[in-house]
């Protein structure tokens, strides 16, 4: 029954929460120093590839039967061997991220709260509390997901509207056509940030009911989310201008930090950095427990293992990407400088490189075996 699993409202919540650390970190930096004035409009030239994506995981996800997920319908399509082989590289990288998670969250504690302080506090406190989630049900992270949605939304609407009262027009036009291939440059973060969701969402769909529609959810769900990181770009670029906004480490927070009304000054960093932590929560739990799901596949054992036991059939593997990801952040960019090369260079070079090498071949061999039957609602 529907009730006893998580929910495509619950999925999109997921997503949501998810999307909104790599997106406030990154996008405002990056695409402030590709595309200039014009970076408000990277994310929303980022839709079409997140579409395709959206596109191929639709396509994978027709070959699903009830109680499959990602992990399950890849075995399915190309086999243990390759299927196998293919599940245990994505479910590294996994790993990695959660650690690259793990490492930038705590840099907005050392950075904007506690400057100073020790990175290695905040990855243990967040590795500990990531792999009790990735450990339980799905539905529980689905539902936790949905309270942390509402916070998040109610604290962006605040942000914005505050942003807005306070903008420069002047910082984000003129926008002329010559400003098109800086933007289009601009795109690959968020199309990589969207995408990842969209096929980490699908790992933990073993737990989901089958329902038509997909498409259409995942089309608004990207839509929806271009616009959302479009809007966070431009409050920040229009606070700042450009050249500032590429300078700063964390640009959207130090956009938050100086938020003023009608002369007022609204410190509201630590609270904002505060309901961060849902979104540093929900992304590497989900990182973990899809990566801990898919090993366990593709070694033969039950995705969500059932029982008490903490080690039992499969969990150690849980334990051992938590494991991996806590040492490898605290081994990870010992420096800012360091932690801005991973975060704007290499994982978001990594991230696309990883979801194409999972998806063209699922997406291939799924358009290969011809159309795939309708879904039907359970």
């Amino acid at each position: 029954m529907e009730t006893q699993g998580i929910t495509r409202r619950q999925l999109s919540a997921v997503a949501f929460v998810a999307a909104l650390t790599p997106s406030t970190r990154l996008l405002p930096g990056y695409c402030a120093a590709v595309s200039g004035r014009a970076a408000w409009l990277c994310p929303l030239a980022a839709l079409p590839g997140a579409l395709l994506i959206a596109a191929c995981v639709c396509a994978v996800m027709r070959r699903r039967s009830q109680g499959e997920g990602l992990a399950a319908v890849a075995l399915k399509l190309l086999g243990r061997p390759l299927g196998g082989a293919l599940l245990a590289a994505y479910s590294l990288w996994l790993v990695f991220y959660a650690a690259f998670s793990l490492r930038s969250a705590s840099s907005r504690f050392t950075v904007a709260i506690y400057p100073g302080t020790a990175p290695w506090p905040f990855i243990a406190v967040g590795a500990a509390m990531s792999l009790a989630a990735a450990l339980g049900k799905v539905r529980a992270l689905g539902r936790s997901a949905e309270i942390f949605k509402a916070l998040l939304v109610l604290a962006l609407a605040l942000i914005l509207a505050m942003g807005f009262a306070q903008l420069d027009a002047g910082a984000l036009a003129p926008v002329t056509a010559e400003d098109a291939l800086p933007v289009l440059r601009g795109a690959p973060p968020a199309m990589g940030i969207l995408g990842l969701l969209l096929v980490n969402t699908a790992f933990i769909e073993s737990d989901a009911p089958l329902r038509p529609g997909r498409w259409a959810a995942s089309a608004r769900w990207c839509a929806l989310m271009a616009l959302l990181c479009s809007l966070i770009v431009a409050v920040t670029l229009g606070s700042f201008g450009a050249e500032l906004t590429a300078h700063f480490d964390l640009p959207f927070f130090t956009f938050v930090k100086n938020i003023s009304v009608s002369g007022i000054a609204e410190r509201l960093e630590a609270l904002i950095t505060a309901f961060w932590v849902f979104s540093d929560f929900v992304m590497c739990s989900l990182a973990l427990m899809a990566a801990s799901g898919a090993l366990r596949l593709a070694f033969a054992l039950p995705e969500r293992p059932e029982g008490e036991g903490l080690f039992s059939r499969g969990r150690w593997l849980t334990w051992l990407c938590a494991a991996a990801a806590a040492l490898t952040a605290s081994l990870m960019a010992p420096t800012d400088f360091a932690l801005a090369l991973y975060s704007e260079r290499i994982v978001p070079a990594l991230n696309l490189a990883m979801v194409a090498l999972l998806l063209v071949p699922l997406t291939l061999a799924a358009l290969l075996r011809g159309p795939a039957p309708p879904a039907r609602s359970l």
